[in-house]
């Protein structure tokens, strides 16, 4: 089973170096950066488009326009722009190497949401080759690209290759303060590869830390704070601490909702979780509601989602039986 928009909070994979900085050879629009830095995104996706209508290939704002709208939920467009971004930067051979290293992590970043894994991988493992090239070996876009390969490995049943790159991501990161933000990020995708492997008790200490770093830095009503409680949660129920999980996920509901409105990939995912709950519990009046509101919110927002929706309306039957 998996939720193609959010996804990636299945675990979820990275919080990734969005532009490169260093020797850029093709500038974004200020503003452009300006409003997705400040979490206007489908105001940042309006002024992309209004600069592309005179730099069509500017592949800086073409990335971020991918970004704007992968974080709306729309991992579709989200590949097809920066798609367009490594073709723009082909084509003009403006973008400089480091600049189309972050086009190659952010396009593996977006099949790993699609679960397409072995492509992400080696998308990630592409433009960590790039970065190494120009870089220092300590540069936090070489931590980033340790991550996702991390990520991913772990993802592919390769744990103990994804914990050692995970690592490597922690330890660079770490030079920045113990409690920066891309550290909470840092822990919390370590956590996420032992949870998928099954070591939820290892994954709790991790998910916790993550936590109390973005609670301080941002405060309760914070997306990130939601998918911390998301991944809480979600261990607890692979703990059997049903009434712990419940607790995180409504938090992660609650929070998701009044930050994204109800139809959003997010929401959908976190009924799915409550979903799984209530059904490890027993309670199959509940079970069959979150499912419900799950699959009717699934139709909304990708109705061409068949195998997805196909699961839902199975597990609806299976409870019903």
């Amino acid at each position: 089973m998996h939720i193609r928009g959010l996804k990636a909070l299945l675990p979820l994979p990275l919080l990734f170096i969005m532009f490169c900085a260093e020797a850029a050879s093709v500038v974004a629009s200020d503003k452009v950066v300006s409003l997705f830095e400040a979490e206007q995104y489908q105001a940042t996706i309006e002024e992309a488009d209004r600069v592309l209508e005179t730099d069509p290939d500017n592949s800086e704002v073409l990335n971020i326009k991918a970004l704007a709208v992968y974080v709306l939920g729309d991992d579709r467009t989200a590949i097809h722009l920066v798609t367009q971004a490594l073709e723009a930067a082909k084509q003009n051979g403006q973008a400089s190497i480091a600049q189309q290293a972050t086009y190659w992590n952010n396009l593996g970043y977006f099949h790993e949401r699609q679960r397409n894994l072995e492509i992400a991988l080696g998308y990630y493992e592409k433009a960590l080759k790039m970065r190494l090239a120009v870089l220092a070996a300590d540069d936090l876009q070489i931590a980033d690209s340790y991550n996702n390969i991390g990520t991913a490995q772990s993802k592919l049943g390769r744990y103990e290759e994804g914990f050692e790159n995970l690592r490597k991501n922690i330890a660079l990161r770490k030079r920045l303060g113990e409690h920066d933000a891309s550290v909470a990020t840092a822990l919390n995708n370590l956590g996420n590869a032992y949870n998928v492997q099954g070591n939820h008790k290892a994954a709790l200490p991790l998910f916790q830390q993550a936590l109390d770093i973005d609670m301080a830095l941002r405060g309760p009503n914070h997306p990130t704070v939601a998918i911390r409680w998301n991944n809480l949660g979600d261990a607890y129920r692979g703990l059997g601490q049903y009434d712990k999980a419940e607790a995180f996920l409504t938090k992660a509901l609650n929070s998701d909702r009044a930050t994204f409105g109800e139809n959003h990939p997010k929401v959908i995912l976190r009924y799915f979780n409550l979903a799984r709950v209530y059904e490890a519990q027993g309670d199959t009046a509940k079970a069959r509601d979150a499912y419900t509101k799950a699959l009717q919110l699934l139709r909304q927002v990708d109705p061409d989602d068949a195998a997805q929706i196909r699961y839902f309306e199975e597990k609806l039957r299976t409870l019903e039986g």
